[in-house]
């Protein structure tokens, strides 16, 4: 299994929004999202920062991610939801987070 995290940041007064899209999450997203191996999506906030953990639980992950990225459903759910994104840092709409530590305890 492989640890995903990421760093975004939500356009200001869009943060209501965007918890109201994933509090109604599409099911051919989920579905899409489950075929491509991805488990345990879990999205957390500090202001208007978001912090994202997932989790890969497929062979190739490159290649799971490339197919993911061109379903419909993950292309109009990315449509929907990277409308009320930002840049973070002035660098790409997500930023992908080296692994530091983990333990399984």
């Amino acid at each position: 299994m492989k640890r995903i995290g990421t760093i975004t940041k939500v356009k200001p007064g869009m943060l209501d929004a965007y918890k109201k899209i994933h509090d109604e999450i599409w099911d051919d997203v989920v579905a899409a999202s489950h075929e491509c191996g991805t488990r345990n999506f879990t999205i957390f906030n500090v202001g208007d920062y978001l912090f994202s953990y997932s989790e890969y639980v497929g062979d190739d992950y490159e290649t799971d991610m490339k197919r993911k990225s061109e379903m419909p459903a993950i292309k109009r759910w990315k449509e929907a939801t990277g409308a009320m994104l930002m840049p973070v840092n002035d660098e790409a709409a997500a930023l992908v987070l080296p692994e530091l530590f983990h333990c399984d305890f």
